[in-house]
């Protein structure tokens, strides 16, 4: 039988407020193991957490699978570099025809890659989760990809050292969403601009503050920035961490949902609003058109941002018309089973078709 091991380069409980609410997730890390075990795969998700442990995860899409945690051993003081060298070790032993990165440069990925896929020469493919590059991605057979500005610079690296990935070795991801849990919910519009992110120094606000001297404006989410962000922008109704299943409602309560980072090339948080049928707006520095399509939102910049967003929200019909599209797109495009040809990619590279 075909075995496909799934591993996580950032431990579970990095960005998450209560690692149980990670256990109750049904993401796109969660579903492709699902999805390939229908397919008569013996597949397994690895990652790192507080404790070993073994669950049997059993989604509504999808065939039962095996999550298995590994206790950490090392990395630091950032969670993001938490690693398991008894995940390496298992990695050694183990019969898998492939392995699955998931995110280029979490401190498990970097160990496993280091100490066992290299060495080992053992066969492996990356899911891109953020930052495109690192060095796991040369040696990979196949890097899914998030959006065509990443495959762009894959392809075509401004730095000489870094190697070029041919296309054909790339492949579009799509986000794989919920659309059933995240869909358009009526309530009072209570706000005028809604952002979800992570409150860190790697994420942008002064945007989101401008905009909250005009208008009304709210961020959710949790991070070591938090405090710093609130006294700076006292306008924002910082509300803090918002559990996963409530997150549909609060994007019901505003008119658009507005990107804050200036790093992702396409976060969850952006097709989680379009699902929701809320407008997006983000910078087309970073988000690209295939990502947030003309018709779905506005892809703005930094000089035109304020006037584009006030005359979006001064325009009710168009604002209904883009929320429209937006979740027509989502249903689309990101769908429950929008990963299943990157699963069937995944079986041809591991019975050796590919």
């Amino acid at each position: 039988m075909t075995r496909i091991v799934f591993v996580l380069s950032y431990p579970t409980y990095h960005s998450v407020a209560d690692p149980a609410e990670w256990l109750r997730w049904d993401n796109r890390d969660r579903r492709m193991p699902a999805l390939l075990s229908a397919l008569g795969v013996d597949v397994e998700l690895w990652g790192v957490g507080h404790e070993n442990s073994v669950l049997r995860c059993d989604p509504d899409v999808g065939a039962p699978y095996t999550l298995r945690l590994f206790a950490r051993d090392g990395g630091g003081t950032k969670s993001r570099d938490h690693y398991s060298d008894a995940l390496v070790d298992a990695a050694r032993a183990d019969t898998a025809d492939l392995f699955v990165v998931i995110g280029t440069n979490g401190g498990a990925g970097y160990r496993l890659f280091d100490r066992a896929l290299k060495p080992d020469a053992r066969q492996f493919a990356v899911i891109i989760g953020g930052d495109y590059w690192s060095r796991l991605v040369p040696h990979a057979a196949m890097v899914f990809t998030e959006s065509e500005l990443q495959e762009r610079a894959l392809a075509r690296p401004r730095v000489p050292w870094r190697p070029a990935i041919p296309y054909a070795r790339m492949e579009r991801l799509p986000k794989s969403i919920d659309t059933e849990r995240f869909r358009p919910v009526m309530g009072e519009r209570r706000r005028d601009v809604i952002a979800v992110s992570r409150l860190t120094r790697w994420k942008s606000f002064s945007e989101v503050g401008a905009l909250s001297v005009e208008h009304r404006v709210a961020v959710a989410g949790g991070g070591p920035d938090a405090e710093a962000l609130a006294r700076r922008y006292p306008e924002i109704d910082w509300l803090g961490h918002v559990p996963n299943a409530a997150v549909p409602a609060l994007l019901g309560s505003a008119a658009l949902y507005f990107h804050a980072g200036r790093r992702d090339y396409f976060p969850r948080a952006i097709v989680e609003a379009m699902a929701c049928g809320r407008p997006v707006v983000a910078f087309a520095d970073r988000i690209s058109a295939d990502v947030l399509p003309a018709n779905c939102g506005l892809r703005v910049t930094n000089r035109n941002y304020r006037h584009e967003v006030a005359a979006l929200l001064a325009d009710p019909t168009r604002l209904a018309a883009m929320g429209l599209m937006a979740r027509a797109h989502a249903l689309a495009t990101h769908g429950l089973r929008s990963s299943e040809p990157a699963c069937h990619t995944l079986l041809r590279l591991a019975r050796g078709d590919a």
